[in-house]
């Protein structure tokens, strides 16, 4: 698939290189402002035009604009990405260029907030306020952020206290959701001491009906705080943030339909339904040394998932504690080598109990690392960016009840990269990247007498990458494109029957596709977003040990879609100054077919959302919009196993029609 796209793939990008100053047809006063982005998501601040790999930004207005509120909704607006919910939102799957996140407990895709790695139940959370970008790392990002990172890294990006006093405040009503935020930034010592506080709900109303006594069912309440202090003194190399923050969400949304039910949105009669409550504390102390900044991330997080599903009392609890410090080159244009070095630690502690069998499940897990990259510039085209990372991981995992259990191991990993680029022309580059990602081996959480083995060992990825990236007419054209391959070793998948489903290795898989990236302003009034990725990933080779003797090689891997597309145009409508602006925005999102099971019977065909909406700006004080997702109501699954010959393949269906209006103020 490679071969054959990609000459299509570059195609393009002659074109518009060869004749890039004749795109648009521009009035002489026309002109557009766009802001400068750097990303931080490579561990230092970088211009993502040159970042040789494929690395996406996504701004908050282009999220609140369209009502994006939540984590798992920013497949929306990414290239070659799939978020949704898998039973619910604590195991939220999300799928980058067709690793997918199979794993509940250790998804191949990590979420950090401001540096620091968030818990895994959190995927499908509200996005923090304070919101100043979304960045997006594809592909194995082990290097620099080890195990986990095999689908890539969404680095998220709010804005620290400040020396302003303000307050933003937004609410919204629909059919399905309400919602309200509130954020108070307040300089405590002028220039010197700053502080913010931040709370925000949604309660969201569910779409099933129960089949016994058609109530309605499925709703999730969904609400968090935060608040931050900060000391960073004008014109001092210091700057410190410390953060405490709580999560709370109540849920009765794992709910599931038999397949003749799906239009009607019946759901079993059995009781399901959960509370997650997360605390966040964390600490991030920067000196500047003038050449590099010196930053220590210490982070700590618990999280109670107190749930029954299927009518099963199964809870857990975890926390994690990590420390990173790492010393990253500022930006220098003079400057012949940039770095980041750092080390990392990391202590988890978990916790399932299932009081129906008697059975207690625990373990700690160990993490140290030590990692480097470089970029060397060459020439003032050409760059080498080697990185090196090693990884070691250690498990203690004890069971008792009906199985008990009693054993530890360790394993390490060494995570290679290395990276070329170079520009073609100022406005025209080109690169090739050699990446690893890996996830590390160990004891299977949901341990029950179904269980044939425990342990599982770790899977490595090898990805090779190559991509052109083109800007024009000053900015206001943007085009990125890239081919890559990569293969898996010892894939790890959740084998066995639901609910007693667990983590082993089942074989070797290969990926490979093609992502394209446009961003367009061909007028002061047009702006044009658009995402196309082509992905096909499948088993190489296939050995359940569950399944001895089946063999499913060639099979497409679980919730990984072939194609997957989204658009978003925004019109600045022409009205009187003295009435504010007036934008209306258009969003169309494909998603091709998609299976829920490694035998590819169970899965969904391929589907397109429909939104639009239109915002009204009176100054920069008050605005308002409505909005409508999902406009055609169509009916899609999210999530979907067999649940045996009596009940046959059950589902959960994503979210219908969704609309209302929204009210912000800022003072």
């Amino acid at each position: 698939m490679t071969r054959r796209l990609l000459p299509f793939a570059l195609l393009p990008v002659v074109a518009l290189g060869l004749s890039h100053q004749e795109v648009f047809a521009e009035d002489e006063d026309t002109v557009i402002i766009l802001n400068p982005i750097t990303v931080v998501g490579t561990k230092r601040d970088e211009d993502p035009f040159e970042v040789d790999g494929m690395i996406a930004v996504v701004e908050p207005e282009e999220l609140y604009s369209r009502d994006f509120l939540m984590v798992d909704q920013l497949d929306r607006v990414f290239a070659d990405v799939n978020i949704r919910q898998r039973s619910s939102r604590a195991y939220t799957n999300v799928t980058i260029r067709g690793q997918s996140s199979v794993d509940f407990y250790n998804p191949t895709t990590q979420i950090y907030i401001d540096g620091l790695p968030q818990d895994q139940t959190l995927f499908g959370q509200l996005l923090p306020q304070a919101l100043e970008q979304v960045e997006l790392l594809y592909g194995p990002q082990g290097t620099l952020y080890g195990r986990g990172a095999v689908g890539g890294v969404f680095n998220i990006v709010t804005r620290k206290p400040d020396n302003v006093l303000s307050a933003d405040a937004t609410g919204s009503y629909g059919n399905l959701q309400h919602d309200g935020a509130l954020l108070v930034n307040i300089p405590l010592v002028d220039e010197m001491l700053f502080a913010d506080f931040a709370l925000a709900g949604m309660k969201e109303q569910g779409e099933y009906r129960q089949a016994v006594t058609n109530k309605a069912i499925g709703d999730s309440n969904i609400w968090n705080g935060r608040a931050r202090l900060r000391y960073a003194p004008y014109d001092s190399p210091w700057d410190i943030m410390v953060t405490a923050a709580h999560d709370d969400v109540s849920s009765d949304e794992e709910q599931y339909v038999q397949a003749f039910n799906i239009e009607r949105r019946i759901a079993l009669p059995v009781s399901s339904q959960y509370t997650l409550d997360t605390n966040s504390y964390s600490a991030t102390v920067s000196y500047d040394l003038g050449f590099a900044e010196l930053t220590s991330f210490t982070g700590y997080q618990d999280r109670d998932l107190d749930r029954t599903i299927f009518g099963s009392y199964t809870p857990e609890t975890q926390w994690t504690l990590s420390e990173e410090v790492r010393l990253a080159t500022v930006p220098d244009d003079e400057r012949a080598i940039d770095y980041v070095v750092g080390l990392y630690a990391q202590r988890l502690d978990f916790e399932r109990n299932v009081p129906a069998a008697f059975q207690t499940s625990q373990q700690t897990i160990d993490t140290y690392a030590v990692f480097g990259e470089a970029t060397w510039h060459a020439t003032d085209r050409l760059d080498v960016t080697p990185g090196l990372r090693f990884d070691y991981e250690r498990a203690d995992a004890t069971a008792v009840g009906a199985v008990t259990l009693s054993n530890s191991d360790s394993w390490s990993a060494v995570s290679p990269k290395f990276a070329l680029g170079y520009a073609l022309e100022d406005d025209w580059r080109v690169y090739g990247l050699y990446s690893t990602g890996f996830k590390a081996g160990g004891f299977t959480r949901n341990v029950s007498p179904a269980n044939i083995a425990f342990s599982y060992d770790p899977q490595y990825t090898h990805n090779f990458e190559v991509g052109t990236k083109l800007m024009a007419l000053d900015g206001l054209l943007e085009f990125s494109a890239a081919a890559y391959y990569n293969i898996t070793k010892d894939y790890q998948l959740f084998v066995g029957l639901q609910p007693n489903q667990y983590l082993q290795n089942v074989g070797e898989v290969e990926g490979r596709g093609i992502d394209f990236m446009l961003t367009a302003y061909p007028t002061d009034q047009l702006a044009v977003t658009g995402n196309l990725a082509f992905n096909n990933t499948e088993f190489t080779e296939y050995a359940n040990p569950t399944t001895p003797g089946v063999d499913l090689t060639g099979n497409t891997v679980p919730y990984a879609p072939p194609v997957t597309a989204n658009l978003n145009v925004v019109y600045d409508l022409d009205i009187a100054p003295r009435n504010g602006d007036l934008a209306v925005h258009g969003g169309i999102t494909y998603v091709g077919e998609i299976y829920f099971d490694e035998t590819n019977t169970i899965g969904q065909g391929g589907y397109t959302l429909l939104d639009a909406g239109i915002t009204w700006t009176f100054n920069e004080n008050v605005s308002a919009s409505a909005y409508i997702d999902n406009i055609t109501d169509k009916t899609y699954a999210v999530y979907g196993f067999n649940g045996g010959p009596f009940l046959g393949n059950l589902f959960q269906l994503g979210e219908g029609r969704n609309y209302g209006a929204r009210l912000t103020l800022s003072f």
